[in-house]
């Protein structure tokens, strides 16, 4: 048996990282690198060892750092799943495991079965991330006047009211390395599979239905062939073999005739 230590250790490598937009900004901190591109921003800082980039598409500026952006250089975007204005910047984190989601107003995260619903203020948007690993669901509202976040971890939401993502808005990202998460997305594979092993069945059974009406035998076809003779055919025959019948005439003494049809 594997002792706990050593599974929570190798617990670590099933975590998928990746990177997740965090936000808009309208300017960018002073230490950030500007470099060229190569395929995409975020690849090219990634690449360069950076942890987060800095994209602007319009002017193609890409610009790579280690600073996350001020809660103060955040700024509205064109909708609720953080399309920026035209000359903003586009900011990613990259090496996340959580991925956003939407922005909301208002967001209810209940518990779960790993952890209890909590609510915490924190200094970086990343603090959030670091302190609720197994969360299924996290949501962080930057405090622009204050310069820290409002950070909330626990199970994926029950309600939300999606709006555009700016100031006052609440950003929220989801977990596809919980538990939680990962016994859904394996409840509906099983699901899935279920299905098409069914469909699978029902397919063959047809087939087998649709073989066997055609090796059996045809009615009414010509010859006779594969007729069954049935009652009324009986009684039909009979009826035209009476019909067929003739009276034969027998001559007896004394005149008088008999057919073998006269009754007694």
């Amino acid at each position: 048996m594997v002792p706990r230590p050593i599974l929570a250790f190798l617990a670590l490598f099933s975590v998928v990282y990746a990177q997740s937009y965090i936000g808009c900004v309208d300017n960018i901190p002073s230490d950030t690198d500007h470099v060229e591109v190569n395929g995409d921003c975020t690849t090219s800082c990634k690449d360069a060892g950076y942890e987060y980039s800095f994209w602007e598409k319009w002017e193609g500026d890409c610009a790579c750092g280690n600073t996350p952006p001020k809660t103060f250089m955040y700024n509205i975007c064109e909708d609720e799943y953080g399309a920026c204005l035209p000359y903003h910047h586009s900011v990613t984190k990259i090496h996340l495991a959580f991925q956003f989601h939407l922005c909301t107003k208002t967001i209810d995260l209940p518990s779960s079965s790993s952890m209890k619903s909590r609510t915490s203020i924190v200094k970086q948007m990343a603090e959030c991330f670091d302190s609720c690993p197994e969360a299924d669901y996290v949501a962080i509202a930057p405090q622009w006047t204050k310069g820290t976040y409002e950070c909330k971890c626990g199970g994926m939401p029950v309600s939300y009211d999606p709006v555009i993502c700016g100031e006052g808005t609440v950003y929220g990202y989801s977990n596809p390395s919980s538990k939680g998460n990962k016994k859904k997305s394996q409840g509906k594979a099983v699901a899935a599979a279920g299905s098409k092993a069914k469909a699978k069945l029902d397919a063959k059974a047809k087939a087998k239905v649709q073989a066997q009406a055609k090796e059996a035998p045809a009615t009414g076809s010509k010859g006779g062939k594969g007729r069954v003779k049935g009652k009324s055919d009986t009684h039909r025959a009979g009826k035209q073999q009476v019909e067929k019948v003739v009276p034969v005439p027998i001559k007896k003494t004394g005149g008088t005739e008999f057919s073998r049809d006269h009754g007694l």
